[in-house]
């Protein structure tokens, strides 16, 4: 026999537990034990079945059971019951017997056994101030019943573990907040510090994976890095830089690592409480091999004091562009301030193809009635706004407002009623929505009629002077409108802006800062959702300063207007000249900027 069996033997017995919520990855992760166990045994075609010892019984080490959820145990007794005591000692020497049982007969006799220690146990637990659901539920769980899967996770009842795993180590569901609705009230009652209504399933596993680590034990996942920067990660970035030391943490962006998230990361953490130590940080470039991590991971990481790993985002940057950084935000005005709050999203329809239409269909709506005109709006997707300007792709939407938001002919009445009534007030509209009929009463994003958009208190805003831009785009691009278009839900836009804050938002300085604060775009793109816009730092400006930035923009647009491919890199370049003055940006300051925008 190979000598690595014993040891393997050894580990699996006595330092691996495993937990997974869907039976069939149970006994996945158990067959590939038995497979790392089978290869160091040796054949001897002489001995009884070749000399291959029976494989070991895992089903007290890899557990089928919901890692989320714990178990409401009682306040602090003064007193444990001595007998609980003495039970679970005899039943960690009935699983252990159990591991090596080679018959059925002897299995059987053991997982019997186990289950009457179980229920005793759970008796007792119940005069021991425990609640009577909570005991039922733990003597109920079978560990042998390898179909099944337990609603709760506890180390010491699955595992007889009491103070913690040394380490943790997984890889959390990417599961969106949309697809988890029924769990939020649970997890919310599981009195979560990360929770969250719009956080991803993933983010429980990681408040989750720490609470089960020993002090100075160790946690490692890959995982979605979305946490790193969104609104929803928030609460989880505060519990992990209050509870943990970070270690590591790779980025890898859009880099295909793991085929089950589309932008993984890697983190490694401690569980000890704040820290103020360095963590290594590495964002991977894409277009750098994989193969070649081991390589990088010598050479590429940067340090960070922990300190620097805020609330409102990690930024994974050097503390030379930190201290950048907070010189910009400290010249500026949060960009939510300095508007008092006018960033909004654009129109959900939940059902585009029937709510936006080309200009041919437009035409035709308004020939074969002139009311189609009054809600016919031109309108604007996110592939439509480039650098500066728009370009309006002949789309428009069929704007009716929700009964919330305005008084129509049909407002308060009965369903047939009210649609008789739409239909007589706009019948080239009506007759176009009846292709389309199922889809729109079944849509999530409706008004009080199904022929109504969703409720929206802003919709007086569109038509007014604005800063618009995508929610997710491969470039850093906002132009100017004052048009009056419209938008889709895949682009924001500032509201009744003033125009020279464009050039202020297309500086280098806010490239270095959106770069920096979100992230770079080696991933391919730059997301702009308006908790990271919101703090865009607007540098103090005077009238003078406001009047000469708004006549360097008009001559920008001028240009794009005449021609889409104008070459106004001079205009751009004394833009960036005012602006590094507003932020007091030194030379060698600039520098930093201009070599990270190379």
């Amino acid at each position: 026999m190979h000598q690595h069996y014993g040891r393997k033997l050894y580990l699996i017995e006595n330092c691996i537990y495993g937990v997974d919520i869907q039976p069939i990855a149970v006994q996945i992760a158990k067959l590939r034990f038995f497979i790392s166990l089978v290869v160091d045994q040796r054949v001897n075609p002489n001995a009884e079945n070749l000399g291959i010892l029976a494989l070991p019984n895992l089903e007290t080490r890899f557990v089928a059971a919901n890692t989320l959820i714990g178990i409401d145990r009682p306040q602090q007794l003064a007193f444990r019951n001595s007998r609980i005591d003495e039970l679970e000692r005899e039943l960690a020497r009935v699983r252990e017997a159990h591991f090596t049982a080679k018959t059925p007969a002897t299995k059987r006799k053991y997982r019997e056994r186990d289950a009457a220690l179980r229920a005793e146990i759970a008796e007792i637990l119940k005069t021991d101030g425990w609640d009577d659901k909570t005991a039922r539920m733990l003597a109920g769980w079978d560990p042998y019943d390898q179909n099944a899967s337990a609603s709760f996770f506890d180390p010491e009842w699955m595992f007889g573990i009491r103070d913690g795993f040394d380490i943790v180590i997984g890889n959390p569901p990417y599961v969106r907040q949309e697809e988890i609705k029924e769990l939020k009230p649970l997890l919310q009652a599981q009195g979560y510090q990360c929770y969250t209504g719009t956080a991803d399933l993933y983010v429980y596993f990681f408040e989750r994976g720490v609470r089960l680590l020993k002090p100075g034990g160790l946690l490692c996942y890959i995982s979605s890095n979305t946490f790193l920067n969104s609104g929803f990660g928030k609460n989880l970035r505060s519990f992990l830089q209050n509870h943990t030391r970070l270690c590591l943490l790779i980025d890898f962006g859009e880099t295909g690592v793991f085929a089950a998230i589309t932008e993984p990361c890697i983190i490694l953490l401690s569980r000890n409480s704040q820290s103020n130590e360095a963590v290594r940080v590495l964002k991977w470039n894409e277009n750098d091999p994989v193969s070649e991590v081991h390589n990088k991971a010598a050479t590429s990481f940067i340090i960070v004091p922990q300190k620097e790993f805020r609330p409102d985002g990690w930024r994974l940057a050097s503390p030379v562009n930190l201290r950048l950084l907070d010189k910009l935000r400290a010249a500026g005005t949060p960009l939510g301030e300095y508007v008092n709050g006018r960033l909004y999203y654009g129109i959900k329809t939940g059902l585009n193809e029937a709510f936006v239409v080309d200009r041919a269909t437009r035409d035709r709506l308004i020939a074969e009635h002139p009311s189609s005109a009054d809600v016919l709006k031109p309108f604007l997707r996110g592939r439509d706004i480039k650098r500066w300007r728009v370009e309006f792709a002949d789309q428009y939407l069929i704007r009716i407002e929700s009964s919330e938001n305005r008084q129509h002919p049909w407002s308060g009445k009965p369903k047939q009623e009210a649609e008789r009534i739409f239909a007589k007030t706009y019948p080239a509209i009506h007759a176009w929505f009846e292709r389309f009929r199922s889809k729109l009463i079944d849509r999530d994003d409706q008004g009080k009629y199904f022929w109504e958009l969703r409720s929206c208190a802003y919709w007086q805003e569109f038509e007014q002077p604005k800063i618009v831009y995508q929610d997710i785009a491969r470039y850093f691009g906002m132009a100017w409108d004052d048009s009056g278009l419209y938008l889709a839900n895949t682009c924001y836009f500032i509201a009744r802006a003033k125009k020279w804050m464009l050039a202020a938002l297309l500086s280098s300085a806010m490239q270095f800062y959106v770069r920096k604060f979100i992230g770079s775009d080696e991933g391919g793109f730059i997301r702009l959702f308006s908790i990271h816009v919101e703090k865009f730092p607007i540098p103090t400006t005077m009238p003078s300063d406001q009047a000469a930035l708004e006549t360097l923009v008009d001559r920008i647009l001028a240009a794009k207007q005449a021609n889409p491919q104008a070459d106004v890199t001079d205009l751009e370049r004394e833009i960036d000249e005012r602006i590094y003055h507003l932020y007091g940006l030194t030379p060698e300051e600039i520098r930093i900027v201009e070599e990270s925008l190379k």
